[in-house]
């Protein structure tokens, strides 16, 4: 299970906001914040989704793009 310090950390060492996360996992920033504070919990392919995109930013479009 993933922790929420964990989703955060491996958020910003791909340099991407919530709103990007957001985005790249097909979700809305609000979700991703109460994840990264503990409010909601973090499915297992949500983390292994977070991890994937933690080792290959470079696969990250964003929808506003």
């Amino acid at each position: 299970m993933m922790r929420p310090e964990e989703m955060k950390a491996l958020r910003k060492a791909a340099g991407l906001t919530q709103a990007e996360f957001a985005s790249a996992l097909g979700m809305h920033r609000v979700t991703i914040s109460d994840m990264e504070r503990g409010v909601a919990p973090i499915e297992t392919r949500t983390a292994l989704a977070a991890r994937y995109l933690s080792d290959h930013p470079e696969r990250v479009r964003v929808a506003a793009e």
